[in-house]
């Protein structure tokens, strides 16, 4: 993938184990996550695994939908089928960013090339978790922004928002 402009920036959020899913849902309902999601994803044009497409009911306001998908067969209207990574960065404008969204399999195709992680890191242990965060070394990576959040009458758990860009030079990801 190229990885001159546009940018791809990875957004997820994961449990203490890399957990992202269970029976293809959120394990948890965190609304200050879901408000971040929506704010740095709108406008942006948003990447997706066809199931990750299925589970959100809908195309995403505000925002250009493309599914990643084999069949060239998008779930709603408003969304658009790529066949690859590439294809997806070849529709952007010169300034925009791609959002990867998820899922796992989406998540490890680009992960090479991102150059901004998103990440939600949610302060429990999701039970029966079937879909998982790929593994990243966090050496390659700089901390840039850190926002906890303790539970409260809203947010069943703890959560910490953390921002990460790629160290430059890096390009060790693995393959």
């Amino acid at each position: 993938m190229d990885r001159s402009n546009p940018q791809i920036a990875i957004i997820a959020a994961l449990d203490r184990t890399g957990a992202i899913g269970r029976d293809n849902d959120l394990p948890w309902r965190l609304p200050d996550d879901l408000k971040r999601f929506k704010a740095l994803t709108t406008g942006h044009t948003v990447l997706m695994g066809r199931k990750t497409a299925e589970s959100l009911g809908r195309a995403l306001p505000n925002r250009r939908n493309l599914v990643l998908t084999r069949s060239g067969r998008v779930p709603f209207d408003g969304m658009q089928a790529v066949a690859s990574p590439d294809e997806a960065l070849s529709l952007l404008d010169a300034d925009d960013t791609l959002m990867v969204i998820g899922g796992a399999e989406i998540y490890e195709l680009t992960l090479p090339s991102a150059t901004r992680l998103y990440l939600t890191h949610v302060n429990t242990f999701v039970e029966g978790a079937d879909t998982f965060f790929p593994l990243f070394d966090e050496s390659q990576w700089q901390a840039t922004h850190r926002e906890a959040h303790p539970a409260d009458e809203r947010h069943e758990f703890a959560f910490e928002f953390v921002d990460y860009e790629r160290l430059a030079g890096d390009d060790t990801a693995p393959r």
